[in-house]
């Protein structure tokens, strides 16, 4: 590829990764009668019981700040998940599921199971591993400008 055409090229893969996750998550979404998948991102970060803080909540849900409290505040509403100030560091707040939280993330895994969209990601593991590596090649690498 020669470098006039270099910018497209990469203007197209940003469209389409960004396209390929926007239906990715629409499908999920749907499959779990949810209007986006971020409660079920929460849930299966915390259904290990170990308690999360927000920032690695951000993290899974690639929500911030007022989103993210407004999500963790509606699903405490729901019984899902409760939070719990850490009794090593007091500054940090973690959430943990609720029992009615594990067995939502549990229906919801089988949803998902139901709508198939569990064997895309099996029939796309090279894809996985590339999307990832893809991530870990942009994080250490400083942009330049």
């Amino acid at each position: 590829m020669d470098h006039s055409t270099a910018p497209a090229a990469l203007a197209e893969l940003a469209r389409l990764v960004r396209r390929a996750s926007q239906e990715l998550d629409r499908a999920i979404a749907t499959s779990l009668g949810e209007s986006s998948v971020a409660r079920w991102h929460v849930l299966a970060a915390v259904v290990d019981g170990a308690g999360h803080p927000m920032s690695s909540l951000a993290e899974a849900t690639l929500l911030t700040g007022a989103n993210l409290t407004r999500l963790i505040d509606g699903m405490i509403a729901d019984n899902l998940v409760h939070r719990k100030v850490d009794d090593t560091d007091r500054r940090r707040v973690l959430v943990f599921p609720t029992k009615r939280g594990s067995q939502a993330y549990q229906a919801m895994n089988r949803a998902v199971e139901a709508s198939g969209l569990d064997e895309l990601a099996a029939g796309n593991r090279r894809l996985a591993k590339s999307l990832a590596a893809m991530l870990d090649q942009l994080h250490a690498e400083p942009a330049t400008t």
